[in-house]
């Protein structure tokens, strides 16, 4: 499993916990539009030692090739995350499925760089760890998210009814898949 990936703008990297003032920094910077789509995470997610304890969680379960993530930085500005990519809940032999979950910089939106950082680790993901189906969940009113999943190839498969807590509120998700040719 490749912990660093260089693709032709950015470097994607598997961070460890002394890493957790970057993440810190990217989560404080986005606060506002991150908390529309996630689960609530309560306010000590935003402290230096929680991101140490995600980053050394994560870590054990890379290493048990079970999650992936990796933390996208522009190649010219190595020192400042502008977006993540995770691959999570890695199933294998039978299924050889995961979910796939993104996040970018509210500043760094539609360059393409979310796109390019997929694309460059659907094709590692599926060699390395040997899986086929990628699943992308996403909130039937996110747009640009449904636009780019299809731009990448994934297809709509059907909404799946009250699957995640959001702001208090079950909420409808689109499934939405990719299958590798591995």
């Amino acid at each position: 499993m490749q912990f660093e990936i260089n693709t032709e703008r950015l470097t994607l990297k598997v961070l460890g916990k002394e890493s957790a003032h970057l993440v810190l920094d990217f989560y404080s910077r986005n606060r506002d539009i991150f908390e529309k789509y996630e689960p609530i995470i309560g306010d000590d997610f935003y402290t230096l030692n929680h991101q140490r304890k995600i980053l050394e969680f994560e870590h054990n379960n890379i290493l048990k090739m079970i999650m992936v993530r990796y933390w996208i930085f522009e190649k010219n500005n190595p020192n400042k995350i502008i977006g993540t990519v995770s691959y999570r809940n890695i199933v294998r032999p039978i299924y050889q499925s995961c979910t796939i979950g993104y996040k970018m910089d509210k500043d760094y939106m539609n360059r393409g760089y979310c796109s390019e950082a997929i694309a460059y680790t659907i094709p590692i993901i599926a060699r390395d760890l040997g899986i086929h189906r990628f699943e992308a969940l996403i909130l039937p009113d996110n747009d640009p998210s449904i636009h780019m999943v299809k731009k990448l190839g994934f297809q709509f498969e059907g909404v799946l009814r009250d699957k995640i807590i959001i702001n208090g509120q079950r909420l409808d998700h689109c499934m939405y898949a990719y299958l590798a040719n591995n």
